[in-house]
Protein backbone atom coordinates (compact mmCIF):
# COMPACT_ATOMS: atom_id res chain seq x y z
CA UNK A 1 0.00 0.00 0.00
CA UNK A 2 1.61 3.37 -1.09
CA UNK A 3 0.84 6.36 1.41
CA UNK A 4 -1.26 9.29 -0.18
CA UNK A 5 0.47 11.62 2.11
CA UNK A 6 4.26 10.46 2.28
CA UNK A 7 4.35 7.91 -0.72
CA UNK A 8 5.75 5.49 1.80
CA UNK A 9 5.33 1.82 0.40
CA UNK A 10 3.66 0.17 3.34
CA UNK A 11 3.41 -3.35 4.31
CA UNK A 12 -0.90 -4.59 4.11
CA UNK A 13 -0.49 -5.93 7.66
CA UNK A 14 0.18 -1.85 9.08
CA UNK A 15 -2.92 -0.08 9.77
CA UNK A 16 -0.97 3.21 9.68
CA UNK A 17 1.71 4.52 7.31
CA UNK A 18 5.34 3.30 8.35
CA UNK A 19 7.13 6.85 7.76
CA UNK A 20 4.81 9.34 8.52
CA UNK A 21 2.06 7.72 10.32
CA UNK A 22 -1.04 8.19 9.22
CA UNK A 23 -4.18 6.18 9.05
CA UNK A 24 -4.44 5.22 5.56
CA UNK A 25 -7.84 4.33 5.33
CA UNK A 26 -8.09 7.80 6.29
CA UNK A 27 -5.68 8.91 4.32
CA UNK A 28 -6.98 7.34 0.92
CA UNK A 29 -11.11 8.33 1.84
CA UNK A 30 -9.90 11.93 2.85
CA UNK A 31 -6.39 13.05 1.45
CA UNK A 32 -7.17 15.20 -1.53
CA UNK A 33 -9.66 17.23 0.44
CA UNK A 34 -7.12 17.64 3.46
CA UNK A 35 -4.34 18.50 0.78
CA UNK A 36 -6.64 21.36 -0.75
CA UNK A 37 -7.85 23.25 2.95
CA UNK A 38 -4.36 22.68 3.52
CA UNK A 39 -3.13 24.88 0.49
CA UNK A 40 -5.92 27.51 1.05
CA UNK A 41 -4.62 27.84 4.13
CA UNK A 42 -0.95 28.51 2.64
CA UNK A 43 0.02 25.10 4.09
CA UNK A 44 1.90 22.18 2.45
CA UNK A 45 0.00 19.68 1.43
CA UNK A 46 1.88 16.95 3.24
CA UNK A 47 1.81 17.63 7.23
CA UNK A 48 4.72 16.39 9.03
CA UNK A 49 4.19 13.96 11.42
CA UNK A 50 4.39 14.89 15.32
CA UNK A 51 6.82 13.63 17.65
CA UNK A 52 4.30 11.87 19.84
CA UNK A 53 2.85 9.80 17.38
CA UNK A 54 6.31 8.25 16.52
CA UNK A 55 7.23 7.69 19.58
CA UNK A 56 3.88 5.97 20.67
CA UNK A 57 4.21 3.90 17.27
CA UNK A 58 7.61 2.70 18.35
CA UNK A 59 6.37 1.91 21.71
CA UNK A 60 3.22 -0.03 20.02
CA UNK A 61 5.78 -2.15 17.48
CA UNK A 62 7.76 -3.02 20.35
CA UNK A 63 4.96 -4.74 22.57
CA UNK A 64 3.44 -5.95 19.11
CA UNK A 65 7.29 -7.74 19.02
CA UNK A 66 6.89 -9.09 22.42
CA UNK A 67 3.35 -10.84 21.94
CA UNK A 68 4.85 -12.30 18.62
CA UNK A 69 2.99 -10.54 15.82
CA UNK A 70 -0.44 -8.46 14.84
CA UNK A 71 -3.40 -10.05 15.08
CA UNK A 72 -5.91 -9.91 12.22
CA UNK A 73 -8.09 -7.84 12.47
CA UNK A 74 -11.33 -7.86 10.39
CA UNK A 75 -12.22 -4.39 10.33
CA UNK A 76 -8.58 -3.40 9.05
CA UNK A 77 -9.01 -6.47 6.27
CA UNK A 78 -12.09 -4.82 5.30
CA UNK A 79 -10.34 -1.43 4.84
CA UNK A 80 -7.51 -2.98 3.11
CA UNK A 81 -10.11 -4.05 0.93
CA UNK A 82 -11.84 -0.89 0.34
CA UNK A 83 -8.92 1.01 -0.59
CA UNK A 84 -7.67 -0.99 -3.39
CA UNK A 85 -11.04 -1.20 -4.79
CA UNK A 86 -11.87 -5.12 -4.28
CA UNK A 87 -15.25 -4.05 -2.18
CA UNK A 88 -17.43 -1.39 -1.04
CA UNK A 89 -17.48 0.69 1.87
CA UNK A 90 -20.92 0.22 3.26
CA UNK A 91 -22.40 -3.72 2.63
Amino acid sequence: MRCPQCGAQTPDEEWNCVSCRINLYWAHQHFAALAQIREQQGLTTRASTPAFLLTSHQREMRERARRGGQRANKVRMIARRVMRGQATEHP
